[in-house]
């Protein structure tokens, strides 16, 4: 892994960690009204996260992600990673 994905692992747990009145957090987590068109499926950074997190082998990080101090730790780890 490098530094940006250890950027948006850091990213990711701050969001998860907001309040849901915030707007970014209510456009992180709010589902579109129209559908996507026919074809293969887009990629989303949520996508991105989830295979950095498989990667880095975190167990238990829904719960995790909530303590700022031991997701720290997990993103710190996954800037060594290859």
């Amino acid at each position: 892994m490098n530094f940006a994905t250890a950027q948006r692992l850091g990213w990711y747990g701050h969001t998860e960690r907001m309040q849901e009145t915030r707007m970014v957090k209510a456009i992180y987590s709010g589902k579109p009204i129209s559908k996507r068109p026919t074809g293969r499926p887009k990629i989303r950074w949520e996508d991105d996260v989830k295979k950095d997190i498989q990667r880095s082998k975190v167990p238990n990080w829904k719960t995790l992600v909530l303590d700022r101090r031991r997701w720290k730790e997990v993103v710190e780890k996954a800037k060594t990673l290859p």
